[in-house]
């Protein structure tokens, strides 16, 4: 949360490359000071076909590796719905800020675990 401090830029990174994706991507960019640093879908090629239409230097098909670079500040989950809480779980336990799309999750189980695990 440095930026918050230093008024830096948020680096932040999409992880899904279809419809939703791109709807965050161009809403990411009205905001002004929110970079898109990176695409991340399980399919690499799709990733690189959206971040090329969008001018983005970074796609990949690895999430876990794309969560581990402390580069990024936030992510912004616009996978499938049945992906949302295993993604969100991994971009918090790796210390990310994350905006996920509806549902947070498939079950109210599932949102509970995730709410508990963004407030440690």
């Amino acid at each position: 949360m440095e930026w918050l401090l230093t008024g830096s830029r948020i680096q932040t990174a999409i992880i899904g490359a279809g419809f939703v994706g791109r709807v965050h991507i161009e809403a990411v960019r009205r905001i002004g000071w929110v970079d898109v640093a990176a695409i991340a879908d399980v399919n690499r090629e799709s990733a690189q076909r959206l971040a090329d239409g969008f001018g983005i230097d970074r796609a990949t098909g690895d999430v876990a590796e794309l969560l581990k670079d402390p580069a990024i500040d936030t992510v912004h989950i616009c996978a499938p719905n049945a992906l949302h809480y295993d993604l969100a779980s991994a971009a918090l336990n790796a210390g990310k800020h994350v905006l996920c799309e509806k549902p947070l999750a498939i079950s109210s189980e599932q949102a509970l675990s995730l709410v508990r695990l963004a407030s440690d």
